[in-house]
């Protein structure tokens, strides 16, 4: 199709990189010892790497699949040509290998389990189709999907929301040359056109001393039409949400709450004491948390539903200011403490 070869073609020369990555809330850009690779695993093309502390991207490899925004668990990658808050919306869906009506993904790998939440949310009964994934050199993306699916219907029953989501093979769709419909052209081009604008707006530049937190609007769409009052009791199945625990090895360092990049995590204290908070439902366990951790003490627990469900904080641990007995300085740490972390491994090790 004509048309379509110039669109592509004209935004190509506008905007060369076919995935943008978001350094406000990629874990890799936030700190240089997070060893999240997720992106670069699921891409089924190669097509990412890890260079100077940067995910990169191959243009020449990288054929929008998907799959690595959908593997973010921050949302921290966007694909030319995907529209996120049209996915959000879309009651039915499916690949361009396979027919069907609703939104067209290049792979239904991008879809994450809390995207088809999101999705059910809207909608009672959401449909997906795709194609021959076997055949498909994007294989692994059936994979993906499927997995999202199987997890998205456990969390619904577990949340007690009846809502169904269906995933069929419909193989006849489209071929790498198929031309597209005057709807699908149209959603390209305002989708592409505002993703290439966007471009030309001013980056912010990431302030490590000072680092934003943000709740990825896949998991914000469908949370918030959660009510404690309305599900029942029971346990979330393992997923892209977990509840926190703190061992007593904590100091108060507060690392976990500074690089948490959905603000699940949070510290403060007044009149002497510090205080560690989670809120279950912002936390998209990515990790972070746990793997920063000088001394180890951050975990993970089974998440009730209605932890996640209620929104609420909860608290992990409170330390309070403390004078240590041998060096004299202050330090975090419970009652019955009398000596700084650095003094009390000085004894043990001696």
């Amino acid at each position: 199709m004509i048309v379509l070869f110039n669109l592509e073609n004209l935004l190509k020369v506008v905007d060369p990189d076919p995935v943008r990555l978001d350094p406000q809330a990629c874990l890799v850009a936030r700190h240089r010892n997070s060893h999240c690779r997720r992106c670069i695993e699921a891409c089924p093309r190669s097509a990412l790497r890890l260079e100077e502390g940067s995910v990169r991207v191959d243009a020449a490899a990288c054929d929008r699949c998907g799959l690595c925004s959908g593997a973010c668990p921050t949302a921290a990658v966007a694909v030319r040509g995907i529209d996120e808050a049209a996915v959000l919306a879309a009651g039915s869906v499916h690949c361009e290998k396979a027919t069907g009506g609703g939104l067209r993904l290049p792979c239904l790998g991008y879809l994450s389990a809390d995207h088809l939440l999101a999705m059910a949310s809207r909608h009672p009964e959401v449909l997906l189709a795709c194609g021959d994934c076997d055949a498909c050199p994007r294989q692994s993306g059936g994979e993906r999907a499927r997995e999202a699916v199987a997890l998205a219907r456990a969390a619904l029953s577990a949340l007690g929301l009846h809502r169904t989501i269906r995933l069929t093979q419909q193989s006849g769709g489209g071929a790498s040359g198929q031309s597209l419909s005057r709807r699908d052209l149209l959603g390209l081009w305002r989708t592409e056109s505002a993703q290439v604008a966007r471009q030309f707006l001013p980056e912010p530049e990431l302030n490590h001393a000072r680092l934003p937190a943000r709740l990825p609007e896949r998991r914000r769409r469908w949370i918030r039409q959660v009510g404690a009052d309305r599900v029942p009791g029971g346990t979330m199945p393992g997923g892209p949400w977990a509840a926190r625990r703190v061992t007593d090895a904590c100091t108060g360092c507060g690392i976990c709450a500074r690089f948490c990049p959905t603000g699940a995590l949070a510290d403060g204290g007044a009149d002497g004491t510090w205080e560690l908070t989670h809120q279950p439902a912002a936390c998209v366990a990515c990790g972070t948390c746990a793997e920063l951790c000088p001394v180890r003490a951050v975990g993970e627990e089974p998440l009730s539903v209605q932890a996640l469900a209620g929104g609420d904080r909860k608290a992990l641990i409170t330390l309070a200011a403390r004078a240590c007995r041998t060096c004299r300085r202050t330090f975090k740490g419970r009652p019955e403490d009398d000596q700084c972390p650095n003094c009390r491994n000085s004894v043990w090790f001696a």
